[in-house]
């Protein structure tokens, strides 16, 4: 059989295009490599500064020299070499000096993109985190503090921070006939069963928002809360049975079988509230400072917010009958950071403080902008 030439020829240029493709496959996978460790210094980047941040913010808006000092302090302890922190500084979001600002950048060297003229990037990375007061909220339980009607408030209705008091929920008020401070949140009635419910998952469908705050998030949000007629009695005994015995008692580290005042807050290190929260127990629980208008009372408006550590319950009288429960709760003046609720201007009375970065809004934008820039692809 006589040889093809065309066919061997063919062959070869199936070993040059084979080769070709190899090199560029190579190519790629290397940048991939290269990008893959950029964006892992990225991270750390950003961890560090957003660590450093919060670090920081606990100190203001009292101390903005302690902030900064703190920051530094945290992010050079941590690994972050000096020259490579931009700037640390205090600035002003909603009240003076109520914000941190970090921002670190270090060089990132490239190892296979140098053949495609890549050597070193700058690798950005910076941090904002806020302090402020709750605004908004959807995590509450469906009870209230009356102004001008509770133990745990001022005359003016402001939080006694310290203070015991019972909730009234079944209780006689002294300034109110039919209403004992239940809330309906769906503005629907329910009755006991979905006050007990309430009671168990302390969360609304609704995001409330204290009376006249204009903060973002709370424009055009709601304030006032429907209230919930009748004494109730059933209904807080086992919701608040069922809240314990589903939320457990996460924070017990002294297996005591109960989440203590000091498992759940710790002492704040920095100026402003006295404690901070550590641990999430179904007795940490927020609270809604309210006043209405009219009698018989079929709104409340809520006019500020209240961390309280729900400690005991008890029956009084025959609650088989004409008897009631009392909650017994402590007013705690502390930071909770897990808050998922609007960040309002910090208030030094505000009830329940909250700090937390602020979030990425167009910085996520420009981040990615930055990566195409710094891998070549654009």
């Amino acid at each position: 059989m006589l040889n093809n030439p065309k066919r061997g020829r063919e062959r070869g240029q199936t070993l040059i295009v084979a080769a070709l493709v190899m090199a560029a496959v190579m190519g790629f996978t290397a940048l991939a490599i290269d990008v893959g460790l950029l964006l892992e210094e990225r991270r750390d980047n950003q961890n560090d500064a957003d660590a450093a941040a919060l670090a920081g913010v606990q100190y203001l808006p009292q101390s903005p020299s302690t902030a900064i000092g703190v920051a530094t302090e945290w992010a050079t302890k941590n690994g972050v070499a000096a020259g490579d922190i931009v700037t640390i500084e205090v600035q002003s979001t909603n009240v003076a000096n109520d914000t941190l600002y970090v921002e670190l950048s270090t060089e990132f060297s490239w190892i296979f993109g140098r053949v495609m003229g890549q050597t070193t990037s700058d690798v950005p990375a910076k941090a904002k985190a806020v302090v402020g007061s709750l605004g908004g909220n959807n995590r509450m339980m469906p009870w209230a503090l009356l102004e001008g009607d509770s133990d745990c408030l001022e005359p003016d209705g402001d939080a006694i921070f310290g203070a015991t008091c019972s909730v009234k929920v079944g209780a006689d008020s002294s300034q109110i006939t039919g209403w004992y401070g239940a809330l309906d949140f769906d503005g629907n009635g329910g009755g006991s069963a979905e006050y007990e419910a309430n009671i168990i998952d302390s969360t609304t469908n609704t995001r409330y928002c204290v009376a006249g705050d204009t903060s973002p998030g709370c424009v055009s949000s709601v304030s006032v809360v429907d209230a919930l007629t009748g004494n109730k009695v059933g209904g807080t005994d086992q919701g608040i049975d069922t809240r314990m015995a589903e939320g457990g008692t996460p924070c017990d580290t002294d297996s005591s079988g109960k989440d203590d005042f000091d498992e759940i807050f710790q002492d704040n290190p920095g100026p402003g509230a006295t404690y901070t929260v550590i641990c999430e127990s179904p007795r940490l629980i927020i609270i809604p400072i309210v006043s209405y208008s009219n009698e018989p009372v079929s709104t409340v408006t809520i006019q500020g917010w209240t961390l309280a550590y729900l400690d005991t319950y008890w029956c009084v009288g025959n609650c088989a009958g004409q008897g009631h429960w009392e909650v017994q709760i402590q007013i705690v003046d502390a930071v909770y950071a897990q808050s998922t609720g609007f960040i309002s201007a910090y208030q030094e009375d505000g009830g329940v403080t909250l700090r937390r970065l602020r979030p990425p809004g167009p910085n996520a934008l420009r981040r990615r902008l930055w990566l195409s820039s710094a891998s070549g692809l654009t």
